[in-house]
C-alpha cells in the first residue's frame, strides 16, 4: 500500500476514545540512527516519541472532532518513520554540503506548514498540550524540515518543470485522474498534479541513495509493519 493510502486509510480508523487524555505520556526510546550504527557525535537519533508525535499530527490534521490517543496501529508508525528518516538523511547531507541555512521566512512558512498537517494552529495547540510537546521540540522539527526544503529547492531546480507535450501525452494515455473532462479544461490542474509526481520521484531518488551511502539502523519494532 502506497505511503498517502495508507495514512489516509489509518486516520479513517476509530480508536478506543473520547476525547483528549490529559497529560499523555509518549514512550521513550530510540526509533533509529542516522550515521552511526551507535549514538554519538555526528549523529542523529530518532526516537519512537518523534515518530509518535508526527503520526498524531497527521491524524489530526485527517480527523474531526477530540484529539484521539488511542494506541496506533504499527503501520502508521513504520510509514512516520520512513518518512523522518527521509528528512534526516536530506537535512543531514544538507549539513555536509553546508548547504545556506532556512531564512527566517522559511522557518515561518515550514511552521505554518506543520500546522496545517495537524490541522491548523488550533489543534496543534490542543495536540501539544496533551503529549506535553515543548516550544523547543516544535522549533527542532520546523527548522529540520526547513533545511530540507531549501536543499529540495536548490537541487531539484527544473526537475518539476512539465511542457506541453508531456500533458498531451499523458493526457491520451489515460494514465490520470482526469478521466472524462476535456484536456483544455484539465490542462493547468494536470500540470500541477505532474509536477507533484516528479517531485516525489526526485525525492525518493534523493532518499534512495543517501541511505545507500549512509549508516542507518533502525530499532523501532514496528518497522517492518509499513504493508500491513
Amino acid at each position: 500500500m502506497r505511503r498517502a493510502e495508507l495514512l489516509f486509510a489509518t486516520a479513517l480508523l476509530t480508536f478506543a476514545s473520547t476525547g483528549v487524555e490529559a497529560q499523555a505520556v509518549r514512550v521513550e526510546g530510540i526509533a533509529a540512527i542516522v550515521g552511526a550504527p551507535t549514538p554519538r557525535a555526528g549523529a542523529q537519533v530518532l526516537l519512537l516519541s518523534d515518530v509518535e508525535l508526527r503520526a498524531r499530527m497527521r491524524l489530526a490534521g485527517q480527523r474531526e472532532g477530540p484529539i484521539v490517543l488511542g494506541p496506533l496501529p504499527p503501520s502508521l508508525l513504520a510509514a512516520t518513520l520512513d518518512e523522518l528518516l527521509g528528512e534526516a538523511l536530506i537535512a543531514r547531507e544538507a549539513e555536509r554540503v553546508q548547504l545556506a541555512s532556512p531564512t527566517e521566512r522559511d522557518l515561518r512558512e515550514e511552521r505554518r506548514r506543520l500546522e496545517s498537517l495537524a490541522g491548523g494552529e488550533s489543534r496543534m495547540r490542543d495536540l501539544r498540550n496533551a503529549l506535553s510537546v515543548s516550544d523547543e521540540e516544535i522549533a527542532a522539527i520546523v527548522r529540520r524540515r526547513a533545511t530540507v526544503k531549501v536543499f529540495l529547492e536548490a537541487n531539484l531546480q527544473g526537475a518539476a518543470t512539465i511542457d506541453d507535450a508531456t500533458i498531451d501525452r499523458v493526457f491520451e494515455s489515460g494514465e490520470h485522474p482526469f478521466l472524462g473532462q476535456s484536456l483544455e479544461d484539465v490542462r493547468e490542474p494536470m500540470r500541477v498534479w505532474l509536477a507533484r509526481r516528479a517531485l516525489d520521484r526526485s525525492v525518493r531518488r534523493w532518499v534512495e541513495v543517501l541511505r545507500a551511502r549512509t549508516v542507518v539502523r533502525v530499532l523501532a519494532p514496528y518497522a517492518e509493519a509499513r504493508d500491513e
